[in-house]
């Protein structure tokens, strides 16, 4: 009796294991990166008029080309942290007669000559999302990885 109770409590803590491998404390998970990692210093250099050369050579080869719009280029970047929310960026630049008419997305123009050093800085500001307050039988569940957050 005491060998099938301990089969089924060995099973079931086995499942239970398997059911959500996000939380487990301890665990390590590597950053991904990926896509073409586009500053705001590099965005600011782009004008209208550039040339499609122009624009390779300051922001590099586009992620996207899109086989029936050859002109217009995506830019995509996402970075997932290991343990953390992910990060995603997206730029189209569009082109008339191979030279850039416009630029659209996750971008603001910004004069770098008029910017001081400190200002030239490219910081990413992350605001953490407000948690609900949680009693405590439900902060050691979430401790152990087993309650929902």
């Amino acid at each position: 009796m005491k060998i099938v109770f301990f089969n089924s409590l060995m099973l079931s803590a086995l499942v239970l294991s398997a059911c959500n491998t996000d939380k487990i404390p301890g665990v390590y998970r590597i950053d991904i990166q990926q896509g073409n990692d586009v500053s705001q210093e590099m965005i600011s250099q782009v004008e209208v008029g550039m040339t499609k050369a122009q624009v390779t050579y300051l922001l590099g080869t586009p992620l996207l080309i899109d086989t029936f719009h050859p002109d217009r280029w995506d830019y995509l970047y996402s970075f997932h942290p290991g343990n953390d929310n992910r990060e995603q960026r997206h730029i189209t630049l569009f082109f008339s007669d191979d030279t850039l008419d416009s630029v659209q997305g996750d971008i603001r123009k910004v004069d770098y000559a008029d910017l001081t050093e400190s200002e030239r800085q490219d910081v990413n500001v992350v605001v953490p999302l407000e948690k609900n307050k949680v009693g405590f039988f439900r902060s050691i569940l979430n401790g152990l990885g087993l309650g929902k957050e």
